[in-house]
């Protein structure tokens, strides 16, 4: 595993910013350890490409380090991902409604198919979950998540991070921008814990 100190080397400024303590809301989708030893933040948005690239490393951490880390996810939609924001949205509606495990499988489907994310695909694919799809179009409808996920992106603004984007991960007091590696991400937990 790549050490921190190497990985960190190997960085440019822009990928990893020393930041203040982030305070995680306690309203956010989380897995992992129950009482963890480190706590990891994923920024995201759901159609960023470089987000879905990264999932197949972050599942493996878990699975890795599960006992040991939680993860919580941050929204963060671009704006020039027309989808995203509804996407954020849907995904906060199904953990509303079935609790964190699903949020996380809806989470997976919605990478795997980010060129569908119109609203009528966020319902077809919550309704598979056995989600309310009523509830959800109306929550969609309606916008009643869209505050809770501006205000993840309010909140990682406020960092005023250069060359922020996305996936980013929070990790102890560091951000990491951008699509790393299961070692990489190993190496950092590693270091971290």
């Amino acid at each position: 595993m790549v050490g921190r100190r190497d990985f960190l080397l190997g960085l440019t400024l822009a990928a990893c910013v020393p930041v203040r303590t982030v305070e995680v809301p306690p309203n956010v989708p989380r897995q992992g350890a129950k009482k963890p030893e480190l706590l990891l933040q994923e920024i995201g948005d759901y159609q960023c490409s470089f987000c879905a690239a990264v999932q197949p490393a972050v599942k493996r951490l878990m699975a890795t380090y599960g006992e040991r880390v939680a993860l919580v996810w941050r929204d963060y939609p671009l704006d020039r991902h027309e989808h995203a924001l509804g996407a954020a949205e849907a995904a906060r509606e199904v953990r509303a409604q079935l609790g964190d495990d699903a949020f996380w499988k809806y989470h997976d489907v919605l990478f795997r198919n980010q060129r569908a994310l119109a609203p009528a695909d966020l319902v077809r694919y919550a309704e598979a979950l056995g989600v309310d799809q009523k509830r959800l179009s109306r929550a969609l409808e309606l916008g009643i998540h869209r505050d809770g996920v501006l205000a993840d992106k309010r909140e990682i603004d406020a960092l005023k991070l250069p060359s922020f984007g996305t996936p980013a991960f929070i990790i102890g007091a560091d951000v990491f921008v951008g699509g790393y590696s299961y070692e990489e991400l190993a190496g950092l937990v590693e270091d971290a814990l």
